[in-house]
């Protein structure tokens, strides 16, 4: 491979380190911009199909659903324990290399799944086998693909002034939305030839990038390697203490939408009594919520990026608006509606928070972007888990639970909105 189809080594002459991730020709937006956008497609895209080729992978290898449960939490596990450290890893050695590897990941560790389920299929593995394959990639996900989404967002804030660069991040939220309304498609498709091929076709597309990733000529040339070898004397600590009003915000927002997605299902079978037509009601609801925040950042992404605390401000009511509709309402239209509601000010608020607090990170964007990824997967997490609880106990559990979230997340904001708002505003101007 000629030396320049990826990295040169430089030297940095204000700090006399080596630096990588640079390159002697300039930058492409276009071709950036698609790489990063494709990226997140496909993480949303294999995320999607996965979870929903489950029962057909259950059917055809006759592995208990409990187990297949527990193989893909372990890799939303891993999630929270490596994206900040590959945020990290990112700050010092740039963000393409953390990218390739991000995607190197989902391709391996999709193929290993698809040899898995094949292998149960045709007889040439068994279930105990099969099930430490799985295992096995779902590890390689966990540790490997984590750093995909952090560094593409350090990546596009790298490329991006203050001024467009809640914008920038509202695109990269859409795309990855657009990718998890697009994963039903494939096990649609692809599902009648088994279950293995819907997983076959994400590692494909997923090798796809990378070698387009490798041969083309990407770099985030806003990248300061003079930071990155300041890194090492600044505490993760610091940034902590830093940005923490917005990382609460970030995980207060992220705990209420997931115990909203998880008490979805539950909600739905009130409505409908009927097993099968929730499951499909409930894939439609999905989809419409993806679909509702593509939307949000059509019509909304410039708005946000002249308005960042005020969309803090409308997406937090229409976040609690949503709340409601979903736990109060005892009709599909009011669910339906509290759902799109809530999605769609999610995709306000995400961009809003993490546009504000990279105007604090400084250098540490790849360590912000990391401790987001890690927030929200917490976020999710405890939501699911409070939605577990509180649906055991009617719907009046269920408002508590909304009322005790809602009321973090208000006081949340107002620190954020009253201690930092001013200031964070003032970096932007």
């Amino acid at each position: 491979m000629p030396e320049n189809a990826l990295y040169h080594v430089s030297t940095d002459t204000h700090s006399g380190q080596r630096s990588f991730g640079q390159r002697s020709f300039g930058q492409n937006p276009a071709r950036n911009n698609f790489c990063r956008l494709i990226a997140v497609f496909l993480l949303g895209t294999g995320q999607t199909t996965l979870l929903i080729s489950l029962p057909a992978i259950l059917e055809e290898t006759g592995i208990g659903y409990g187990v297949l449960s527990t193989m893909v939490a372990l890799g939303t596990g891993l999630f929270i324990v490596s994206a900040p450290i590959w945020g990290r890893i990112s700050d010092r050695y740039g963000r393409i290399p953390v990218i390739i590897s991000g995607t190197a990941g989902i391709a391996l560790s999709f193929l290993m799944l698809t040899l898995s389920i094949q292998g149960v299929v045709s007889d040439v593995l068994n279930q105990q086998q099969a099930i430490f394959l799985m295992f096995s990639a779902r590890i390689v996900y966990g540790l490997l693909a984590s750093g995909l989404y952090p560094a593409v967002q350090a990546w596009v804030i790298d490329d991006s002034s203050p001024s467009n660069r809640a914008r920038m991040l509202s695109r990269i939220t859409a795309s990855i939305n657009v990718g998890r309304l697009s994963g039903p498609l494939v096990p649609a498709i692809f599902i009648s030839w088994g279950s293995a091929f819907p997983i076959g076709v994400v590692s494909l597309l997923a090798m796809v990038l990378f070698i387009l990733l490798v041969i083309l000529p990407v770099v985030s040339v806003r990248h300061d390697k003079m930071s990155a070898a300041s890194n090492g004397n600044v505490r993760l600590l610091g940034l902590m203490t830093e940005t923490w009003p917005l990382l609460l915000l970030a995980c207060s927002v992220t705990t209420l939408f997931g115990f909203l997605q998880y008490l979805a299902g539950p909600r739905l079978h009130l409505i409908v009594h009927d097993g099968v037509t929730t499951t499909r009601l409930l894939s439609i609801l999905m989809m419409l919520a993806a679909l509702s925040t593509i939307i949000a950042h059509l019509v909304a992404a410039r708005w946000v990026q002249r308005n960042l605390v005020m969309a803090l401000k409308c997406g937090s009511v229409l976040l609690l608006i949503g709340s409601m509709f979903m736990v109060t309402g005892e009709r599909l239209f009011w669910l339906a509606s509290g759902l799109t509601i809530s999605a769609a000010s999610v995709a306000l608020l995400t961009p809003a928070y993490t546009a504000l607090a990279s105007a604090q990170a400084s250098s540490q964007q790849g360590a912000l972007t990391g401790m987001l990824t890690m927030i929200h997967t917490i976020g999710y997490t405890l939501g699911a888990l409070l939605a577990g609880t509180m649906n055991s106990n009617g719907w009046q559990q269920e408002l508590v639970g909304v009322l005790v979230a809602s009321v973090s997340l208000m006081i949340t904001f107002l620190w954020v909105d009253h201690k930092h708002g001013k200031s964070l505003c003032l970096r932007f101007k």
